[in-house]
């Protein structure tokens, strides 16, 4: 039956699986279920990138003085100035210390949450590929996914959409391929 409806295929948890007709408003309510959990962490989310934000300043001012510190020693000037901008240094690697600290108390504090929203999105994702896919249920896909299957499954209502506007298979096909390489790439930068 949906190799009726098209002829394109998803390659995803070892399978090549077609696409089958899902109603608009089931779309839409997979993608309002997950960003409804996403909004639930959302002062995690922003706490933690305050505590980024944070580092990241940290970090500049230490870069800074730094520099400050080798020009000044590369031309002799005043070794009092250095000194005071040693001290300076030395207050601002303490700074970053217990910056740091609270970064990694934070993450002990949240990692049961973020787990737990992991696992509920994935739970949400599986059950929408087994809303547009034929013959995967949400369970294989939990069980058999792996991290391109994830990425894959993400831009699922993007394929579909395709798909219903009447794009070539290989035009699809390469949107995927396009997609997997672009996640790929920011996966080799982390």
């Amino acid at each position: 039956m949906a190799k009726e409806f098209t002829q394109t295929s998803i390659a995803i948890c070892d399978g090549e699986y077609f696409f089958k007709r899902c109603p608009n408003e089931v779309l839409k309510s997979f993608d309002e279920e997950m960003e409804a959990k996403i909004k639930e962490i959302e002062p995690l989310t922003d706490e933690s990138e305050l505590l980024n934000r944070e580092g990241e300043k940290i970090n500049r001012q230490i870069e800074s003085t730094e520099r400050r510190i080798r020009l000044m020693e590369e031309n002799d000037e005043d070794y009092k100035e250095i000194l005071k901008l040693q001290d300076q240094l030395d207050k601002l690697l303490e700074k970053q210390e217990k910056h740091l600290e609270n970064v990694k108390q934070f993450n002990k504090e949240n990692e049961d949450i973020t787990s737990k929203l992991d696992s509920e999105l994935n739970e949400i994702m599986a059950r929408k590929i087994e809303a547009v896919l034929e013959g995967i249920t949400a369970k294989e896909f939990l069980e058999k996914a792996d991290a391109i299957d994830n990425r894959i499954a993400a831009n699922i209502s993007k394929y579909y959409e395709m798909c219903m506007v009447g794009e070539r298979e290989s035009k699809i096909q390469n949107e995927i391929r396009e997609d997997v390489s672009a996640f790929r790439e920011r996966q080799k930068q982390l």
